[in-house]
């Protein structure tokens, strides 16, 4: 294998052997390479701080990025820490791929995340089973199934959704890759062990941070939220999306899926097993990525913006809607009107992109 083809995926098995040999143990990999051992973990604080920086451009540090940070994750074995960095590289790798005209390499990446391909004239051939697998993503049109053209038991996707499959299938692999139970060697341990503290602190306080917006009081809620809990009680068919704001917004301040779930039992189209799944795939807590609170820009872009309702929204401070919630719920919890609430535990949820 090319190795500009494996500085582009490398997460590719068979160029990393190419790549780098056989035979070498993990201890003597990670000596060899101590100063990538850093650079990887500062690259993972920089991403849990919310910075964006760029991956390496050299292939070879590429590579090496790519490697050590995977076994420093399966060191830690933290859901939120790897979800953030897989989510970096799973954008990379949408956009690598939907740049990618060799048909070779398309077929190689497939093979290697279990997704079977076949050329048909401008478009793939994906299998059924294998494009549901990997096509559960909220609220995107272009990989539902009904949108899709069907031949003998395919889909038959363009190069673009082909890509956002196998972006997909990259993500849950290396999800699960990483947060599988594994024994180092104590050798290793040392070696990756002083590095790894301040990335495991930062993780935690931001966990703690987000456990810190006080308990649940509904008084609190933002004028979007509320008027999209009326139009519920009510039995209105509320868009998708803003049943997906009411989803990230209970999850975020810490309501159970099976507290969540109740706020959605007179909407006209209700169905139980479709709304916890639907539920769990927004939240993180099935197979898929914990999405983050939409901002008051995207809710106004939406036409759920209410913020003439309220004097703090209309005042030009809140940008978040989980802001909004802050400052109220801290003013309210003197009052003495609210309840606990049994929070989810955080210690293995990710969001893509932490509210202010």
């Amino acid at each position: 294998m090319r190795e500009e083809v494996i500085e582009k995926y490398p997460f590719l098995r068979a160029g990393l052997r190419q790549y780098f040999g056989e035979g070498v143990s993990l201890q003597s990999f990670l000596e060899e390479n101590e100063f990538y051992v850093r650079k990887s973990a500062d690259f993972l604080y920089s991403i849990m701080n919310g910075e964006d920086p760029p991956f390496p451009t050299d292939g070879e540090e590429r590579v090496k990025n790519y490697i050590i940070t995977k076994i420093i994750l399966t060191y830690i074995r933290d859901y939120f820490i790897s979800a953030r960095y897989a989510i970096r590289e799973r954008k990379v790798l949408y956009e690598t791929l939907e740049k990618e005209n060799d048909v070779r390499n398309l077929k190689s990446v497939a093979r290697e995340l279990d997704v079977d391909i076949d050329k048909d004239g401008g478009n793939y051939l994906i299998p059924i089973p294998s494009f549901l697998k990997n096509a559960v993503v909220f609220n995107d049109r272009e990989l539902k199934l009904c949108n899709q053209e069907l031949k003998g038991g395919n889909v038959v996707a363009s190069k673009h959704v082909l890509s956002k499959i196998l972006r997909e299938a990259f993500y849950r692999r290396y999800m699960q890759e990483v947060n599988e139970v594994v024994e180092f060697p104590q050798g290793v341990d040392e070696l990756i062990k002083p590095f790894v503290g301040e990335v495991i602190s930062r993780s935690r306080e931001i966990r703690q941070e987000r456990a810190n917006l006080g308990p649940l009081n509904e008084k609190s809620f933002p004028p979007c939220l509320a008027e999209i809990i009326n139009q519920m009680k009510m039995g209105a068919n509320v868009s998708h999306p803003g049943r997906f704001f009411l989803v990230t917004f209970l999850h975020r301040i810490g309501l159970p899926n099976d507290e969540i779930m109740k706020y959605f039992g007179k909407v006209p189209d209700f169905a139980e097993k479709i709304t916890k799944y639907q539920i769990e795939h927004i939240t993180g807590t099935g197979r898929g990525r914990e999405y983050s609170v939409p901002s008051c820009q995207t809710l106004m872009s939406l036409g759920l913006c209410y913020k003439e309702r309220d004097p703090l929204c209309s005042s030009g401070r809140i940008s978040h809607p989980l802001t909004f919630y802050r400052i109220k719920n801290l003013g309210n919890r003197a009052v003495g009107n609210t309840g606990s609430v049994n929070r989810v535990s955080k210690s293995r949820k990710t969001q893509e992109q932490q509210a202010p």
